[in-house]
């Protein structure tokens, strides 16, 4: 399956990404749902899945996690259910993805899909993400206003945040099938169902410092076998009262630490934080040699790349990162490496059949396969 994004990409970047929201009217063309409601709703009775209902009962907000064993009890309106990570699950979803690699690949986030009954909402409220807002089957109506900087939220609920005050919305329409909204990151909206429908939110990922701090430490912590500095006390007669902490003691805390900083490949621990999955990869059942992968060649495999991986390579083109984890490149292994992170959708092994002449690029593949980035899938019949 391929979808065409109908969007001016030059004036979009320039004009509208962070910065405001935009309707696109029609943005995928003749648009038919990926996932029908029941096999959505159905995802939702996984344990594995996160996902969750949201009601709103004569002005009363309600949040239930779940799995869900029934929805029975949620009646006929007003209430919405959200399912997160859903690309993860179902490789067509994962497909929705593709027409927006305009944007960075480390950026994306997931797929969320909500199915909203006649008057399901979350409420006016604010994302601290950029999303794009796919409409499936139905109609909802969204008002969506300019970036705020300082907005009042509290929660009607303690598992949902909303908007204090109204917002003078600058978009205010009804979409339908194959329509897009661009929501940037900060600006209000609200959208409410008029009718059973289904809406596909493609978000994209932006990290504050403290969490951006904290995914690096985490892998400086996984770097057992790096022999990093300890701190040691400023020479001195005397330290003074044990409870005091002095000024010299604050400076010398601090120099270490950003001189333990500049003296560590900061690069490299960015690109594995930025090619870091949401979840684990699935593993292969057994280890795969370079015969087993040949074997496959024969037998008219596809390659596919595994939902929620990220593949990225540095600026150098000397490493391929993915799941955190660095894949060293050589002179022969660089175009492969590079064909395979831009490969969305699964393909024949055999259209690689040249590049796997080469041993590097037959380690490189067989190292994916076994850290579960890409997989191997029979080639469907023809009907």
């Amino acid at each position: 399956m391929s979808l065409t994004l109908h969007l001016d990409r030059a004036t979009f970047l320039s004009q509208y990404w962070q910065q405001k929201p935009l309707l696109i009217k029609a943005g995928f063309a003749d648009f038919s749902d990926l996932i029908e409601a029941e096999i959505l709703a159905g995802l939702a009775q996984e344990a594995e899945v996160d996902s969750r209902v949201i009601e709103n009962r004569a002005g009363q907000w309600f949040v239930s996690h779940g799995p869900f064993a029934s929805y029975d009890d949620f009646g006929d309106s007003d209430w919405t259910l959200l399912v997160q990570s859903v690309n993860e699950w179902m490789p067509e979803i994962h497909a929705l993805l593709e027409p927006f690699r305009f944007l960075p690949d480390w950026r994306l986030d997931d797929v969320m899909i909500s199915f909203a009954v006649a008057g399901g909402s979350v409420g006016p409220h604010l994302d601290q993400y950029d999303v794009f807002i796919i409409q499936g089957e139905g109609q909802r109506h969204w008002q969506v206003g300019e970036r705020v900087s300082q907005a009042n939220e509290f929660r009607p609920h303690a598992d949902l945040k909303q908007l204090q005050d109204s917002f003078e919305p600058v978009i205010d329409a009804v979409l339908s099938a194959g329509d897009i909204l661009y929501i940037p990151a900060g600006c209000p909206h609200h959208g409410v169902a008029l009718e059973p429908s289904l809406n596909y939110s493609v978000g994209f990922r932006a990290a504050n410092t403290a969490e951006l701090t904290s995914q690096i430490a985490d892998m400086l912590l996984a770097a057992e076998a790096q022999n990093y500095p300890r701190y040691r006390d400023p020479l001195a007669n005397s330290y003074g009262p044990a409870y005091q902490v002095s000024t010299e003691q604050l400076n010398q805390l601090r120099q270490f630490l950003l001189a333990s900083l500049q003296q560590t490949d900061l690069d490299s621990l960015l690109m594995q934080v930025m090619s870091q999955s949401k979840r684990p990869l699935p593993q292969p059942d057994f280890a795969l040699r370079w015969q087993d992968i040949a074997d496959c060649m024969e037998a008219d495999m596809l390659l596919c790349r595994s939902a929620g991986a990220r593949l990225l390579i540095d600026p150098q083109g000397s490493n391929l990162y993915a799941s955190g984890d660095p894949y060293p490149l050589t002179a022969a292994s660089n175009g492969f490496a590079r064909a395979l992170a831009e490969q969305w959708l699964e393909v024949p092994l055999q259209d690689y059949a040249e590049a796997l002449q080469h041993t590097d690029n037959q380690q490189l593949l067989c190292h994916l396969l076994n850290d579960g980035v890409f997989h191997l899938v029979n080639e469907l019949e023809p009907d």
